[in-house]
């Protein structure tokens, strides 16, 4: 059996929705607040679809559907009603063709501006000709637009990582040992996959593993499964787990989004996103037990590091032999690819964005977005990645923490810059020469200080000498200096000021506390990187 949901807008509101909404259920990413009387409406909750269901003996020949968005064109199927809504199904003499662009579409592609059609792939070759061409082609860019400024998974059914794993916090603090079973629909980015190996296939063991990640949970990565570490395939660990490719797509997402329009056009609220330098959030484990499922994943590369999909109907279980909560991916499981700018993936994105600007630590295993050669503005205040990965060793700290404990220590913070104290104006080159003082002996240094808060509190961090140098990309003789280079220098280093004092940009630093001569707590700063890579409004 296979069901296909196809997105029809002259559906009525169903009464999934208006059940829905007397309960005073919302979507995951509104802002609803719940209470008793606030009331929420059905055309919020509607996912005006209907369901096509095909049977098959053998599921090879069930229609090949690969991503979200394919066009489904039908012929000779019965429209009947189930559970109060309509239904269609398929018989032997349905016909059933598969249509999509061969080439799928990825951040920066001009796919659905450009006039000329794509080259579509059609599962029925014997039945091309008689397509409607010109019609297939609208559908298909109709659909590309309303997935990704609709929701198309039910509130009802709404699943994250977090509630996966939830049932943990549960079992360790009940005596009964009770384990919470959960289960629904979920999207994640896909952080490897991972076969098992070949020595362990049996008819009842699993074909493989995908990771998966959310934004949400806490900041950590499960280990692999004992199956695929103790055939000796531990290599199969990555290095890096939310690896590299993950981030980059995050990346040229959040860019393609800030071209593609105001913000009304991507489906939410105007919120301002960065695209992180890394990432908080769990990564997990789900197992994929169905062959077809997994043939489509390994052999046919449906989906590869980096794919955002809809996992649905799936639900929390245990890892053999080390217990480890995980998703298992069934024969009742389905997987669906996502376009890249799906509403749901910027929902979850825009969340993520949250938890990076509330100071939430990243994860200790997550890779570090690279340097963008398009954004060599960021080049002056990116570290290096041996940097990042120092301080990703210590655990991050709140600025309330700091102001609590006895100094000497060194912290790593997350925060935003407000202001310089002295005040300096970043449009000004004049402005900058506040920053430093003379001697008496006419040499001069850098002396000023960073106003910088978070969730918890605000303080002053004194940025001197050659840490202030590194930070700006200038020595104080460029700013006595008249030549040419030297304006340059001072140029970049205004710019330098004005991106880490925008509101909303995250920054990371080590800051170490000392007690001065005066007695009073002072903090000093010992390094300093931008968090936000990219800003974009969604």
């Amino acid at each position: 059996k296979m069901s296909i949901s196809f997105i029809d807008e002259t559906l009525p509101v169903s009464n999934r929705a208006r059940a829905a909404a007397t309960a005073g259920r919302s979507t995951p990413n509104n802002n609803s607040n719940n209470d008793e009387n606030s009331s929420v409406d059905p055309r919020e909750l509607h996912v005006p679809s209907v369901t096509l269901v095909i049977f098959s003996k053998d599921k090879t020949k069930l229609p090949a559907v690969r991503s979200a968005g394919d066009v489904i064109v039908c012929a000779k199927v019965i429209l009947q009603e189930w559970s109060g809504e309509p239904q269609l199904c398929a018989r032997r003499t349905s016909r059933i063709s598969i249509v999509r662009p061969r080439r799928p579409r990825c951040p920066g592609g001009e796919e659905l501006h450009d006039p000329t059609p794509p080259d579509d792939y059609c599962s029925d070759e014997a039945g091309r000709d008689n397509l409607c061409w010109p019609l297939v082609d609208g559908l298909w860019r109709w659909g590309q637009r309303r997935l990704s400024a609709h929701p198309t998974m039910s509130p009802n059914c709404y699943l994250s990582i977090a509630e996966a794993v939830a049932s943990e916090h549960d079992c360790n603090n009940n005596d009964n040992d009770f384990e919470r079973s959960v289960s629904g629909d979920l999207t994640a980015a896909v952080t490897a996959i991972i076969a098992m190996p070949e020595s362990l296939r049996r008819r009842d063991s699993p074909r493989g593993y995908l990771r998966l990640w959310d934004g949400t949970g806490p900041s950590r990565t499960d280990p692999l499964p004992l199956s695929v570490t103790s055939a000796g395939n531990s290599n199969q660990q990555p290095q890096d787990d939310p690896p590299e490719q993950v981030l980059t797509t995050i990346e040229k997402i959040v860019r393609d989004i800030s071209a593609s329009g105001p913000p009304n056009a991507a489906g939410l609220d105007g919120n301002v996103i960065q695209a992180p330098i890394a990432l908080c959030g769990r990564v997990i484990n789900a197992i994929i037990w169905e062959e077809n499922l997994w043939n489509l994943i390994h052999r046919e590369s449906m989906i590869d590091m980096g794919s955002f999909v809809r996992l649905r109907n799936v639900n929390n279980t245990k890892l053999p032999t080390t217990g480890t909560n995980c998703l298992s991916v069934h024969n009742r499981s389905s997987l669906t690819p996502l376009p890249f700018d799906a509403y749901e993936i910027k929902g979850l994105l825009k969340e993520h964005a949250a938890r990076i600007q509330k100071g939430d630590p990243t994860n200790p295993t997550s890779a570090i977005l690279p340097v963008s050669s398009n954004h060599v503005s960021n080049r002056s205040i990116r570290p290096s990645t041996n940097v990042v990965l120092e301080m990703k060793n210590h655990g991050v700290s709140m600025i309330e923490q700091c102001l609590q404990t006895p100094a000497p220590a060194t912290f790593t913070l997350q925060f935003e810059v407000s202001h310089t104290v002295p005040a300096c104006n970043p449009t000004s080159i004049d402005g900058i020469k506040s920053l430093y003082t003379k001697k008496k002996d006419g040499t001069s240094s850098f002396r000023f200080a960073l106003h910088i808060k978070d969730a918890s509190s605000e303080v002053d961090v004194l940025c001197l000498g050659k840490v202030a140098e590194g930070l700006l990309g200038i020595t104080t003789r460029d700013i006595t200096s008249n030549n040419d280079e030297s304006s340059e220098k001072c140029e970049g280093a205004l710019e330098t000021l004005r991106e880490i004092m925008s509101p909303g940009t995250i920054c990371e630093g080590k800051v170490r506390s000392i007690l001065g001569k005066d007695g009073k707590l002072y903090f000093i700063l010992k390094s300093m990187f931008c968090i936000s890579a990219e800003t974009v409004e969604i």
